[in-house]
């Protein structure tokens, strides 16, 4: 396959993507390294990563998503949260209700206008804290996985003060998550509030809000008993999003992200967009 040149930049929270209508099962490892120039800030078009859209079974839609870096991911939240919207004002779906079937479970997305929740499967809940010893750091982060493995921080200090290009990388690849994971700093603003700011493999920097990020981060919240569900979560761009939940014994259940999902243009790649 090569990558198509038509394609939607799409936007959730500041989580943004290139979107495009292909079966993302048939990128070859020259396509993947494509989506990685594409995703390039400044010398090309500028992404979080690469939604790619196609049938899937029984009148769903499939999913695929590519990190930054070209990697494969099994889950996004904020993207698909994004394409979720995509397939209903194309039409590719019936109704305001679809279903997308990503590499991590089929997720059922509601969308109305530029807000779209999605309901995820139920979580396992966060696992116990972990020390931040082995990679130099003071305290302790909790683990949780929301289709991606997550830590999660939580900070008694302004989020904004908080050095995450400093302290993401090591935290990214702490030795008690061998696949590596997503780091968030946290801080409760209020029993039903708090602020987020995601460090993101595959993306390797910083991103204006990550979605199965705000989920991790407010369930770890909530389950030390700082906040109750819903959870309002502030983001890097200044675009809030919602979380509810119900927190068991065995886990979460009925757990909804909610946000908005926004279509900034279409265009046609050249191939100047490619050039290292």
């Amino acid at each position: 396959m090569t990558l198509p040149l038509r394609f939607v930049k799409m936007s959730g929270g500041g989580n943004d993507f290139l979107l495009f209508e292909a079966d993302g099962r048939g990128l070859s490892a020259e396509d993947r390294r494509g989506v990685s120039l594409l995703c390039r800030r400044g010398l090309s078009v500028g992404a979080d990563g690469a939604l790619f859209l196609s049938a899937g079974e029984s009148g769903r839609i499939r999913l695929d998503y590519f990190n930054a870096d070209g990697g494969l991911a099994s889950f996004c939240a904020n993207g698909t949260r994004c394409a979720a919207r995509y397939a209903v004002t194309r039409r590719l779906v019936s109704g305001r209700e679809p279903v997308l079937e990503t590499g991590w479970a089929a997720i059922a997305a509601r969308v109305n206008g530029e807000t779209v929740s999605l309901a995820l499967p139920p979580l396992p809940g966060p696992g116990d804290a972990i020390s931040l010893a082995p990679v130099g750091l003071p305290g302790t982060a909790t683990p949780m996985h929301v289709g991606v493995p997550h830590l999660v921080v939580v900070s008694e200090e302004d989020v904004d003060t908080v050095d995450v290009a400093r302290l993401g990388p090591p935290l990214r690849r702490h030795p008690a998550c061998p696949d590596g994971a997503n780091v968030n700093f946290v801080r409760v603003l209020s029993p039903n509030r708090i602020a987020v700011r995601t460090y993101e493999r595959g993306v390797e920097a910083e991103t204006l809000a990550c979605g199965s990020g705000i989920v991790a981060a407010a369930a770890v919240a909530a389950r030390a008993g700082l906040v109750d569900p819903p959870v309002v979560c502030e983001t890097r761009s200044g675009v809030s999003f919602t979380v509810d939940f119900r927190d068991e014994a065995g886990g979460l259940s009925d757990v909804t992200l909610t946000g908005d999902a926004r279509e900034v243009f279409t265009a046609e790649l050249t191939r100047e967009a490619f050039q290292n």
